[in-house]
């Protein structure tokens, strides 16, 4: 039998939906579904928007944050022929029908063509380290604890060798398999907020495990085990064994992902 090849008039109508989701990544296997019995991010997301729309969805994600990740600002997209329920509506049903670790923070329509994570031009992440010598038991899982003193100094200048683009595959997981390790960094900076030091990240995309490896590196750096130009050895040598160790994804969170304006 031939195919059948269906034309866009022939489908019925229906609407692209773009939603920003937050959550608190501690008690899931990451965003994206995986085998029965892993509890995921995406298909919490796509039971619930299922009960609301009243048909099977498939959600799509700007990016595939992993267990124990958090995100304030996952960008995702679903079709749906229901053509009835307005934004506003659907928001609140969706959040009503989610755990409380996950909410859907904004709704709108989109392009047929945008996808969230083919349309994505960037984004942003960012690192808690909490420094302090007592465990802080009241953000367990929302940040990093590291008992020692680290120079943010030291730290921020590392972080400054790591702008601009450059072939990251040493700060990429050994089971990266992408041929094109080649990213542009547009931010990198270390803050300290308290007992707390930020390290938040912007570029034009990421390798696997790379925002946790690039931490890693800093603490390193922060601790005095290396200098600032350990970062310059990484790029060229292109060696993961020459970076730091991977950091616990227990401070990490995706904050925003960014879009040209028309998107």
């Amino acid at each position: 039998m031939g195919c059948i090849i269906h034309r866009m008039s022939d489908l019925p109508p229906r609407r692209n939906i773009k939603l920003v989701v937050a959550y608190n990544g501690s008690a899931y296997h990451g965003w994206q579904r995986q085998a029965e019995g892993f509890d995921t991010i995406q298909e919490r997301l796509e039971q619930a928007l299922a009960r609301v729309v009243g048909h099977p969805v498939v959600v799509f994600g700007a990016g595939r944050t992993d267990a124990g990740v958090h995100a304030a600002g996952q960008t995702a997209n679903f079709y749906t022929t229901n053509l009835a329920i307005p934004l506003r509506g659907l928001r609140r049903a969706v959040n009503s029908r989610l755990p409380r670790d996950i909410v859907v923070r904004s709704a709108q329509e989109a392009a047929e063509s945008f996808h969230a994570s083919r349309c994505a031009k960037g984004k942003t992440y960012q690192y808690r380290i909490c420094v302090c010598p007592v465990r802080p038991v009241e953000r367990c899982g929302l940040v990093y604890h590291y008992w020692r003193p680290l120079d943010v100094e030291a730290m921020r200048a590392g972080a400054a060798r790591l702008l601009g683009k450059h072939d990251f595959r040493g700060f990429a997981s050994s089971v990266e398999q992408r041929e094109n390790t080649v990213r542009t960094i547009r931010r990198c900076e270390v803050a300290a907020s308290g007992d707390e030091i930020h390290v938040t990240v912007q570029g034009d995309g990421f390798l696997y495990n790379m925002v946790r490896n690039i931490v890693g590196t800093l603490i390193e750096i922060g601790r005095g085990y290396w200098g600032p130009e350990r970062i310059d050895l990484i790029l060229s040598s292109r060696h993961r064994a020459d970076a730091g160790p991977t950091a616990p994804p227990d401070g990490l969170s995706l904050l925003c992902v960014h879009y040209d304006d028309a998107r």
